[in-house]
């Protein structure tokens, strides 16, 4: 049987994470997951592909605020119920969404902690509640996905066993161990094999009613190699051409690691660690 054993969500895309024990599934994701995101003052998306740096700002989030924490002890408080009438259209991905303007003091703070990029200050925006970014249809299988602000799917799955695989493959190379939060999932479970190669099945918990259809092996790129502990690269290389070697998908070209998923239930579920699921 395959059980959840973690629940991840990133507020601010590219951001640290937030540890949960139960987390609440939407359309788009997990509740405020990837709603909000960093841009340049074009509103083009910045990720760690840009300023490796922003691995280290803390994230929490309650029923009245989000609050970035930097390493340097500085803080910032954005509240939740905040009015905003003016859109913006931000982009991600070549998609442009509709989004707000977290307005100049968060962006000076930005600035002032991960610096300018490209001579350009930094933004904060908030994905729009009536914004439509939906999955690729070719994808879908009839259902229907949005997403926010993530790459691409409302969902990202992995597992302890692809993980415990590549770390072998890292230390028969001489190279370091991987952490998991290097690859940023929502979701974590174990006791399933080969997860990279299980598209187009689907996870159902029986218990609670939910299911998941995985729909993409997750093609992994650059974050995979900065410590998310400290914005550090290492190594270059690494663990990108092990994971690249060892062809956990079945895709030609590229390293994978993890499931691209979408919610296949009708309702809203909350999730929880623990949970146990079939797979079908």
């Amino acid at each position: 049987m395959v059980q959840i054993t973690d629940l991840f969500i990133y507020p601010v895309k590219s951001l640290k994470g937030i540890s949960l024990n139960t987390s609440e599934t939407s359309l788009r994701g997990l509740k405020f997951d990837r709603e909000w995101m960093i841009t340049n003052s074009d509103y083009e998306f910045i990720t760690q592909r840009e300023i490796e740096s922003m691995s280290t700002i803390e994230v929490s989030i309650d029923s009245g605020a989000l609050t970035l924490s930097s390493k340097n002890n500085t803080n910032h408080t954005i509240p939740l119920d905040s009015i905003k009438s003016e859109l913006i259209k931000a982009s991600v991905w070549g998609d442009i969404c509709d989004a707000y303007d977290e307005g100049g003091d968060v962006a000076l703070w930005l600035t002032s902690v991960l610096g300018q990029y490209k001579g350009k200050s930094l933004r904060l925006v908030r994905y729009a509640k009536q914004g439509v970014r939906p999955v690729p249809s070719k994808y879908l299988e009839g259902m229907e996905a949005q997403s926010a602000f993530s790459d691409q799917f409302p969902y990202l799955v992995t597992s302890w066993e692809s993980l415990d695989k590549l770390n072998k493959g890292l230390i028969k190379n001489g190279s370091q161990v991987a952490k998991m939060n290097r690859f940023r999932p929502n979701i974590v479970v174990k006791g399933i094999e080969d997860l990279e190669k299980k598209t187009s099945q689907n996870f159902l918990c029986q218990q609670s009613g939910y299911s998941f259809g995985l729909r993409k092996p997750c093609k992994r790129c650059k974050i995979i190699t900065i410590n998310q502990d400290d914005g550090k690269i290492d190594n270059p290389k690494e663990p990108l051409a092990t994971l690249t070697s060892l062809r956990f998908s079945d895709e030609i070209n590229g390293a994978f690691f993890g499931q691209n998923a979408i919610l296949l239930s009708t309702k809203n579920y909350i999730l929880k660690v623990g949970d146990e699921l079939s797979i079908c």
